[in-house]
C-alpha cells in the first residue's frame, strides 16, 4: 500500500505529524479490505503518536476509527469506549460534525450489545448534530439508525416517524442506497403495527430503489421482506413470487439462501391450507360439509402467518435468529456509520391447521452502510 511507504518515511524523517495522517489512512485502508486485526493495530499506533504529540483532533479520528474496526471483530465494549472518548474529543473541541459521527458509531456499538435505550440516546444526539448543521446525509444514517434501536424496543410508531424522515433525506439527496434501506426498515417497522398495505409499498420501493442499482444483496433483502408482508395479507401468490426473487438474488450472489427459501415454503405451505380452508368454508355455507371437517364453526380463520427475515449486510455475515447484526464502515478520516439489520426471534407452536409461527420481537431488516 501507498500509506505504507509514506509511513515509513515520515519515520525516517522524523516527521511525526506525518505518520499520524499515514497511520490514520493505512488504518482505514486495511478495513477496506477487511484486514480487521491489521487495522485495529494501525489506528492504536496512531491513538499513541497523537497523544504524544497532544493532537487532540487527531487523537479523535484515532479513536473513531479505532472503533469502527473493533466493532468489526465483535469486541464490542472496546469499541464503545472507544467512540465514547472520540465523541467527548469532538464536542471539547467544538467538531460537531465529527462528534455526530462517533455519537452515530457509538450507537451501533450499543445496538450490538443490546444496550438500545443508551443507543437510541447516542442516536438522538447524532442526528441532533448533523441536523444543525444542514448534513441530510448524516442526519439520514442517524434517524435510520434510531428507527432500528427503536425497533428492538418495540416503539414502533416512533420507528416509523424516524425512517420516513430518513428516507425523506437521502431521495432529497439523490442517495438510492440510502433511501432503499431506509424504505427497507420502514416496511419491517410497519408491519409490527400491521400497517400490511403501506409495508407493501414500502418493500416494493425499496427493491426497485436496489434495483435501479444493481444491488442484488439490497434488492435480496427487500423482496425477502415485502413477501413476508404480502403473507399477512394472504396474497400467497405474490409472496411466492417475491421469496423466489429473493432466492434467485443472493442464489446469484453466492449467499445462503436458506431463511429465503424458508420463507418460500411457508407461503406455499400457507397457500395450500388457506385454500383448503376457503373451499371448506364455501362447501358449509352451501349446506355441504367437507368431510375433511372437524366440527368447528365456519366463522374460524387462518392464523398468523410464518415471518422470518435473514439478518444480512455489506460487512459481516448473517447470524442466528437471536442475534442483532450491526456494523460500520470506515471511511477516510471520519469514518461513517450505520446500524444494520436485525433478526426475529421466531417460535414455532403445533396448531390444528399446521405448522404456525408467530413473531415475539421486532424484525429489522437491514442496515449498515
Amino acid at each position: 500500500m501507498s500509506y505504507q511507504q509514506d509511513l515509513i518515511i515520515c519515520r525516517e524523517l522524523g516527521e511525526r505529524h506525518g505518520e499520524s495522517r499515514a497511520l490514520n489512512s493505512l488504518g482505514v485502508a486495511l478495513q477496506q479490505v477487511q484486514r480487521f486485526d491489521d487495522a485495529i493495530a494501525a489506528h492504536q499506533q496512531d491513538l499513541v503518536t497523537c497523544r504524544e504529540l497532544a493532537e487532540h483532533h487527531g487523537e479523535g479520528q484515532a479513536l473513531n476509527n479505532l472503533g469502527t474496526a473493533l466493532q468489526q471483530v465483535q469486541r464490542f465494549d472496546e469499541a464503545i469506549e472507544a467512540h465514547q472518548q472520540a465523541a467527548c474529543c469532538f464536542a471539547e473541541l467544538g467538531d460537531r460534525h465529527r462528534e455526530g459521527q462517533a455519537l452515530n458509531n457509538l450507537g451501533t456499538a450499543l445496538q450490538q450489545v443490546r444496550r438500545f435505550d443508551e443507543a437510541i440516546d447516542a442516536h438522538q444526539q447524532a442526528s441532533a448534530r448533523f441536523a444543525e448543521l444542514g448534513d441530510h446525509d448524516g442526519e439520514g444514517r442517524a434517524l435510520n439508525n434510531l428507527g432500528t434501536a427503536l425497533q428492538q424496543v418495540r416503539r414502533f410508531d416512533e420507528a416509523i416517524d424516524a425512517h420516513q424522515q430518513a428516507a425523506v433525506r437521502f431521495a432529497e439527496l439523490g442517495d438510492h442506497d440510502g433511501e432503499g434501506r431506509a424504505l427497507n426498515n420502514l416496511g419491517t417497522a410497519m408491519q409490527q403495527v400491521r400497517r400490511f398495505d403501506e409495508a407493501i409499498e414500502a418493500h416494493q420501493q425499496a427493491a426497485a430503489r436496489f434495483t435501479e442499482l444493481g444491488d442484488g444483496e439490497g434488492e435480496g433483502r427487500a423482496l425477502n421482506n415485502l413477501g413476508m408482508a404480502l403473507q399477512q395479507v394472504r396474497r400467497f401468490d405474490e409472496a411466492i413470487e417475491a421469496h423466489q426473487q429473493a432466492a434467485a438474488r443472493f442464489a446469484e450472489l453466492g449467499d445462503d439462501e436458506g431463511r429465503v427459501l424458508n420463507n418460500l415454503g411457508t407461503a406455499l405451505q400457507s397457500r395450500g391450507l388457506w385454500r383448503v380452508r376457503k373451499g371448506r368454508n364455501q362447501s358449509e355455507v352451501k349446506g355441504q360439509p367437507d368431510a375433511r371437517s372437524d366440527g368447528k364453526g365456519p366463522g374460524e380463520r387462518l392464523m398468523p402467518l410464518v415471518v422470518d427475515v435473514p439478518a444480512v449486510s455489506a460487512a459481516s455475515a448473517a447470524q442466528s435468529s437471536a442475534e442483532f447484526t450491526a456494523c460500520s464502515e470506515a471511511v477516510a478520516l471520519a469514518p461513517a456509520d450505520e446500524a444494520a439489520t436485525t433478526q426475529t426471534d421466531l417460535h414455532a407452536e403445533n396448531k390444528r391447521w399446521g405448522r404456525r409461527r408467530r413473531l415475539l420481537d421486532p424484525v429489522l431488516s437491514d442496515d449498515l452502510q
